[in-house]
């Protein structure tokens, strides 16, 4: 139902529509906002975005959660002027990952979760890497929303284009 070309154009077009959001930040005094104590902030969030994929990935990929600790850790060392080439690294790192996989390996392949719950790897790469990053570039609409950017509307969050202006 979904292949594996499907998954990595939907995972390419979540990470450039993150790019479409974070290139809209005009302010960078707003990367210390966070909508309450102890949420994260805005910078924390695009630091978590660069993993969000790559890291949940990985795990289910390798059956493997050790990294999981680490790879939030480092995160937290992006610079903000990274962002984007980090988001571009991780569509990047599931192209080559999941190209290689055959379409029946990922229907019949088991792998396991960090509640090690045992999954079917495709179910498990939609349901998690894929929703997780959906699911953060909402919040960091949400959140620049938030922090006063206006004029940001649904073309920017769903489509990562500006909507086309009003006609006559």
């Amino acid at each position: 139902m979904f292949t594996k070309q499907q998954f990595i154009d939907s995972i390419q077009l979540e990470t450039d529509i993150c790019k479409h959001l974070y290139g809209k930040m005009t302010d960078p005094t707003c990367l210390v906002y966070r909508p309450t104590e102890g949420q994260r902030s805005l910078l924390e969030l695009l630091q978590y975005l660069t993993v969000c994929i790559r890291t949940p990935a990985k795990g289910l990929l390798d059956g493997d959660w050790s990294h999981l600790a680490s790879d939030l850790e480092a995160a937290k060392t992006v610079a903000i002027d990274d962002f984007c080439h980090e988001m571009d690294r991780q569509a990047a790192w599931i192209k080559e990952q999941i190209g290689g996989i055959d379409e029946s390996e990922l229907r019949r392949r088991k792998t396991i979760l960090p509640t090690k719950q045992e999954v079917l790897l495709g179910p498990a790469l939609v349901n998690f890497p894929l929703k997780f990053v959906a699911a953060y570039r909402m919040q960091l609409f949400l959140y620049l929303k938030s922090a006063g950017y206006d004029e940001l509307n649904t073309m920017n969050c769903w489509f990562g284009i500006d909507a086309p202006p009003p006609m006559d």
